[in-house]
């Protein structure tokens, strides 16, 4: 409870009357339980979905009764999560996915303008939620197919968010006057809102919508508006230039986007990710990492690779990883003489074999928008991680060599790795539980990610004894918002895909690239600079979803399996999140290790080239990716 709150609650125990000066305690008491009640509200929709998954796996296979209604019980919960998620990211100043790293640069005063507009248009796109949500939910009648509820009640969450961001935007702000600068902008959305898509009373201009929409869409992200906003305010855009589709089409297409029960692996194994850093698990695979190869030249440095590729394997968040293993292993690398700012660089640069090892979320994703199994992305991302993790491994030789940087003062006995081997034995397993499952049919990915985080959590609580039942609430939170940071821009995808495919986006950009050149190779060289190019403002997860539908029909031209093109643009995008002026895991671990990022990104040069040489060997040699899903799942016909 905070100070505010525990004042309000002694002063309520007194017969004093309440004073003028109790009026904004009472105010901070209401606004304090709002955001528990907000808080709670997402903790709840992503332990109902959690709960229910875990009920039809039991009901299946201990009761062989299967359910109808905890699929769809799950999905409701999952898109209420979403939304109200949200809420509480933007009262927390998280406000999802943004790019601030360029307009940071700017002098104070347009840092204060970028942060004003960035508001008033995540309160436009708000407004506009609330207003046709209601419509969309007035317009519909029907029941769903297993619970028998008013389908209006899944579309009513876009609505209720969409409430909920505008109170907590006039609340984001501590002192008066920003708060009145918030509210002044909540006022003039709902204002324009009115003028231009209610009342009609602007007509639109005979503009062209391909060249608008995407040329306004990179200009608001790159001014610091959430990567999710922009991308729906983009689809707004296009919708009133083409006139042809109604705004409603955006709260309902929204909750489409969300709409998925394969993607409620993605919080599923985030929670698994905070279960297993808080329970030990992380702790041990360190330990079991330092006795295998701590003793080399470098050997911390590969120490950290290597844990980087085991944790990737448990818990599939670059960002996760990057935090924990930056807490545990920078300050033991320091002690023994390694600088910070090469610490750091090699921690951030290892974290991202977390998406390319299974489970990852940014192949559930990309399996989401492409229409690919997840199951052989996981498989295809095995021998890939391992080219990566080898070609880092070799960058930190050379570089530790030629720094004298050493290894562990002896190497560790038979004895010693065993014994760190039974301490991490019970981490081990949750490769089997996913993989094992998802392979043999056993569960679906969503069922294998529910039942890894139980597992995370059991481990953690009764066997490590390690993570405090209190800390547990924290941690769900922190997974539900990390998961609405990828949510909301994957739902606001799906209308903003509709203007892409209404101006033939796609085919105009597979046109251009077979235009300069039709040899296969030349494309995808050119396709690799283009991503690389694109990964440096943009991070993974937004950066697949816009631009995997545009480049699909230019895959399909030159034959590539879509297996193989998921390997190699995860990579790519990944890369750009250790390449400024974003680098977001660079920024994570410079942060953490308290060192200046621009001495990072210097240190992490080298093992940028390393991953971008592995990244052509993933381009050029297929049977990197596609030998393992082919083996054992079958050639894909």
């Amino acid at each position: 409870m905070d100070e505010s709150s525990k004042e309000i609650i002694e002063s309520s125990n007194s017969k004093t009357a309440l004073a003028p000066s109790h009026v904004g305690k009472g105010l901070a008491l209401i606004g304090s339980g709002f955001d528990w009640f907000l808080a709670g509200l997402a903790i709840l929709g992503l332990l109902t979905s959690l709960g229910s998954t875990l009920f039809e796996v039991i009901a299946r296979y201990v009761f062989s009764s299967p359910v109808t209604w905890s699929e769809e019980l799950s999905r409701f919960a999952f898109i209420w999560l979403t939304f109200i998620a949200a809420a509480v990211a933007i009262r927390k100043g998280e406000m999802m996915v943004s790019v601030d790293s360029l307009i940071n640069l700017a002098p104070q005063w347009a840092q204060k303008a970028a942060n004003l507009f960035s508001s008033g248009l995540v309160a436009l796109v708000a407004v506009i939620l609330v207003v046709f949500g209601w419509k969309v939910c007035k317009g519909i009648t029907s029941l769903s197919l297993a619970m028998g509820w008013p389908v209006k009640l899944f579309y009513a969450a876009p609505l209720v968010g969409g409430i909920f961001i505008l109170i907590n935007l006039v609340r984001a702000q501590a002192d008066r006057h920003a708060r009145m600068g918030e509210f002044a902008v909540v006022v003039g959305a709902s204002i324009l809102c009115w003028v231009l898509f209610i009342a009609d009373l602007v007509p639109p201009p005979d503009w062209d919508v391909a060249i608008v929409v995407n040329v306004v869409v990179l200009f608001v992200i790159c001014v610091g508006v959430p990567v999710a906003f922009s991308i729906a305010f983009g689809a707004v855009l296009g919708y009133w230039l083409d006139g042809s589709i109604p705004l409603t089409a955006l709260p309902h297409q929204w909750v489409n986007g969300v709409d998925s029960f394969l993607l409620l692996a993605i919080p599923f194994f985030l929670l698994a990710g905070q279960f297993m850093n808080e329970g030990g698990i992380t702790r041990r695979l360190v330990a079991l990492a330092s006795v295998l190869v701590g003793h080399v030249v470098g050997g911390l440095a590969h120490v950290n690779i290597l844990c980087n590729f085991l944790m990737g394997g448990l818990s599939g968040s670059s960002a996760g990883d990057c935090a924990a293993l930056t807490k545990v292993l920078v300050p033991e690398m320091a002690k023994r003489g390694y600088s910070l700012a090469f610490s750091a660089a090699v921690t951030s640069s290892a974290s991202i074999l977390a998406n390319l090892v299974p489970p990852s979320i940014m192949f559930m994703v990309y399996g989401a928008v492409a229409s690919v199994s997840i199951g052989r992305l996981f498989l295809a991302g095995v021998l890939p991680g391992v080219a990566l993790a080898l070609a880092y491994m070799v960058a930190a030789h050379i570089i530790s060599v030629r720094r004298g940087y050493k290894g562990l003062e002896r190497r560790a006995r038979v004895g010693e790795v065993v014994k760190e081997a039974k301490s991490a034995l019970w981490a081990l397993p949750m490769p089997v539980i996913i993989l094992g499952g998802i392979r043999f049919g056993v569960t679906t990915p969503t069922e294998a990610a529910a039942l890894a985080a139980v597992y995370a959590l059991l481990v953690g609580v009764f066997i490590y004894r390690e993570l405090k039942p209190s800390r547990i609430p924290r941690l769900v939170l922190d997974a539900c918002l990390e998961t609405c940071m990828i949510m909301m821009i994957l739902g606001a995808s799906q209308p903003f895909s509709w203007v892409l495919t209404a101006q033939q986006i796609p085919q105009l950009v597979a046109q251009f690239f077979t235009s300069i050149s039709d040899n296969p190779i030349v494309i995808l060289l050119m396709l690799n600079f283009f991503l690389l190019l694109v990964g440096l403002p943009l991070e993974a997860a937004p950066g697949v979803i816009i631009l995997v539908p545009i480049l699909m029909p230019v895959i399909e031209r030159i034959g590539m399996d879509p297996v193989q093109f998921g390997v190699v643009i995860v990579t790519n995008l990944l890369l750009g999140s250790l390449t400024p002026p974003v680098g977001v895991l660079v920024f994570i671990s410079a942060g953490i290790a308290k060192v200046p990022p621009g001495s990072v990104f210097r240190e992490s040069f080298p093992l940028l080239l390393a991953g971008i040489g592995a990244l052509m060997l993933m381009t050029y040699w297929p049977q990197l990716s596609l030998w393992l899903p082919n083996l054992i799942m079958g050639v894909a016909k």
